[in-house]
């Protein structure tokens, strides 16, 4: 079973790609399942946000409903169980597009009346789909519910104005920051290549072809508290990644623990399997319980160390950025992106000091660094900036 989320900000064109996402996937035999906008459910049964109910209040019952909707989907997954292997969820929204309307603490107190953490939300769902607003880039295709004029385009409970809707955005992506499979497809290109692009990105994860992580890989010099706070990064986790034993020398398995004390932490299973280009590997990856973590733990390769390091999450340019600090090096630092294809254009945020791309370079793979927790190999200047 696949969930995704399809987010952004209003007018992105979540509805025209969800009904896509329907036709075309079960025409190829999967069972779509629709997790609808659970604050225009309650808009569309009368509960109108700041008219006839409190913010705060309106907050409280968009999170239920969202709460008993994906449950419902859960449990009809439980009760045919023959369609599960093959199955989508599709959520229009998911709960921490919340914080673009309330602030964290706030939203943290009402998961821990329902006994959820952070954590427990965000890893919901394998992937995050974020449609940037017509408002931003696309303006005179965004339509809402301006009180000046009669069309309401397709959502009468639209009632951002343009900057409104931009600032919604902006909100909405930052709150997402740190899902490990946070995509984000703006409006650089026409309408119908941005809906392409995120529709690929679903087909890839369902292996249709087959799911590829194309990465590009640079050290660069390891910024200082300051030049962090430049980047403008909404998240820092803490990773600790171990490496189990494999009997395929193609096949590299892991187990990963990610998060903080204050989110909870999120735990994760990965196979990634080598092809013929470096940058392309083919991975499959799935949250797993803390109960499983624990019993492949029992299987972890005796002769790597563990991988400890702090990541931090940003957006520059509107392409999704991991920085990882190591505590085996004060100086040095790895700077990642994940692509749609090779030749994507690429720019790096100019207070990061390059030393040298290491894309191919096995020294500075994660399972390298297990065997010795060292960057020994790297050059003693910086090369670019």
């Amino acid at each position: 079973m696949l969930k995704v989320c399809v987010t952004g900000g209003p007018g992105g064109g979540k509805t025209y790609i969800m009904s896509k996402l329907y036709d075309e996937l079960t025409s190829r035999g999967y069972t779509v399942l629709i997790c609808n906008e659970a604050a225009t459910e309650l808009y569309n049964s009368g509960i109108r946000c700041n008219q006839n109910i409190k913010l705060e209040d309106f907050q409280e019952l968009v999170l239920d409903t969202q709460l008993y909707n994906e449950a419902v989907l859960d449990k009809f997954l439980e009760l045919y169980p023959e369609k599960k292997d093959k199955s989508v969820i599709l959520c229009d929204r998911g709960f921490i597009d919340q914080l673009a309307y309330i602030d964290k603490d706030k939203f943290v107190k009402m998961l821990k009346k329902r006994n959820l953490t952070f954590a427990d939300v965000l890893s919901r769902y394998d992937a995050v789909l974020h449609l940037v607003t017509a408002a931003n880039g696309a303006e005179k295709y965004y339509v809402w519910n301006n009180p000046n004029s009669s069309d309401v385009g397709n959502n009468a409970a639209r009632r951002e104005s343009p900057k409104e809707a931009r600032e919604k955005d902006k909100i909405t992506l930052e709150a997402w920051i740190g899902h490990p499979h946070l995509r984000v497809f703006d409006n650089s290109t026409d309408y119908q290549t941005k809906i392409k692009k995120a529709t690929k990105e679903v087909f890839n994860l369902l292996g249709e072809p087959s799911p590829k992580e194309i990465e590009r890989k640079f050290l660069i010099k390891r910024p200082t508290k300051e030049e962090l706070n430049k980047l403008g990064f909404i998240s820092k986790n803490y990773i600790i990644q171990n490496y189990l034993l494999s009997d395929n020398e193609n096949i590299e398995k892991r187990i990963r623990l990610r998060g903080t004390n204050e989110d909870g932490f999120i735990f994760f299973y990965t196979e990634k399997i080598t092809g013929k280009d470096p940058k392309e590997r083919i991975e499959y990856e799935r949250v797993i319980s803390n109960e499983e973590y624990l019993a492949h733990s029992l299987s972890i390769d005796p002769n790597l160390h563990s991988i400890k390091k702090t990541r931090y999450c940003f957006v520059y340019n509107n392409q999704y950025f991991e920085l990882d600090e190591y505590p085996f090096s004060k100086d040095y630092a790895i700077l990642e992106i994940e692509l749609d294809n090779l030749e994507d254009e690429l720019m790096l945020p100019p207070t990061i000091e390059v030393i040298k791309e290491v894309t191919d370079d096995n020294n500075y793979k994660n399972h390298s660094l297990a065997m010795n927790l060292s960057f020994d190999s790297v050059p003693k200047k910086v090369l670019k900036k």
